[in-house]
């Protein structure tokens, strides 16, 4: 059962590390640019999202008991920006950076972000369990 575990958290590293991929470009183009991506006041959300993605990569790298809490602060503002776009789009107001197939990057990022919270939940639970049977 720990490879299981083991093997979901590798998961969402490299989830983690394949949107990096995809929303650094973004920033960099936003950094050059200034209109790659909606602001959140004086702070564009690309650079936030960015911030969040990294936070839960070193989450999920480091030990899980030492920086859950590092996790779910990055997981948290990623699934309410996300959700906040995706009700926009929902409503008609066009907010979030198209993918290059036309669709609104925060229906990706909202079902990613959910997805990696969800497992993250799943890997806490598997290794807690071990634990108890040990």
């Amino acid at each position: 059962m720990i490879w299981v575990s083991r093997l979901l958290r590798a998961g969402i590293v490299l989830t983690c590390l394949v949107v990096l991929s995809g929303i650094v470009p973004i920033s960099l183009t936003h950094f050059r640019t200034g209109n790659a991506c909606p602001n959140l006041g004086p702070i564009p959300a690309c650079y936030l999202v960015s911030i969040c993605y990294a936070a839960m990569t070193l989450a999920a790298l480091v030990w899980w008991r030492s920086l859950t809490w590092l996790f779910i602060a990055g997981a948290a503002p990623v699934i309410l920006l996300a959700s906040l776009g995706t009700t926009l789009e929902l409503i008609g107001t066009p907010t979030c950076p198209l993918s290059d197939d036309g669709v609104p990057l925060c229906y990706i990022s909202l079902a990613i972000g959910v997805s990696m919270f969800l497992t993250f939940w799943i890997v806490i639970f598997i290794e807690k369990r071990l634990r108890l049977v040990r």
